[in-house]
């Protein structure tokens, strides 16, 4: 009689229970995980937590030192003479019209406490580009005296056309009346 071959296939393995649950177990610690630290959110929603790095501080003081030097015209009203100043003001990331505008107010010994400034903006009028600024009240007093008036209107008329090279036209308004420069 002929042998029989035998077979001889290898039994296939089973899998243990943790090799085969492995994914499901990594699954459901993550979503524990996910659980536990929304929990701990909710919790500690309304506190924050800041730590100030102690260099970082110590950079912004002395950037706060620093001042930005910026030119303006200024009426002198002894001389008759409009003269160009450098003046200092505290460093910003943008200087306005109103840096320098403030600073003629504070740099001209004929301007009273009550004369403030009250802003200025650009407009496109008849394709100029036009710079207007506007005084409060108290520059009528000033307006009464047409050689001081026009000084400090011709040196704030400078100080913008030198500093905002864009800028053609400068017109300044108080209480609504307007004089072109």
């Amino acid at each position: 009689m002929p042998k029989k071959e035998e077979s001889r296939e290898k039994p296939k393995k089973k899998k243990g229970f943790f090799s085969s649950t492995f994914f499901i177990i990594l699954l459901f610690l993550i979503t524990a995980a996910v659980v536990a630290i929304n929990r701990y959110d909710r919790k500690h929603r309304d506190e924050i937590h800041v730590t100030v790095d102690k260099n970082l501080v110590k950079e912004t003081v002395k950037d706060e030192e620093v001042q930005n030097k910026i030119s303006i015209f200024v009426y002198d009203s002894d001389t008759k003479t409009i003269s160009e100043r450098e003046i200092t003001v505290p460093r910003q990331i943008n200087l306005i019209e109103g840096d320098f505008i403030n600073g003629i107010i504070r740099n001209s010994n004929y301007i009273t406490e009550d004369m403030k400034f009250r802003s200025a903006y650009n407009l496109r009028i008849d394709n100029v580009n036009t710079t207007v600024v506007k005084l409060n009240a108290a520059f009528a007093n000033l307006k009464k005296n047409p050689e001081l008036f026009n000084g400090f209107s011709q040196a704030v008329t400078n100080t913008i056309l030198k500093n905002f090279p864009n800028i053609q036209s400068v017109i300044i308004q108080i209480d609504g009346e307007t004089n072109n420069q």
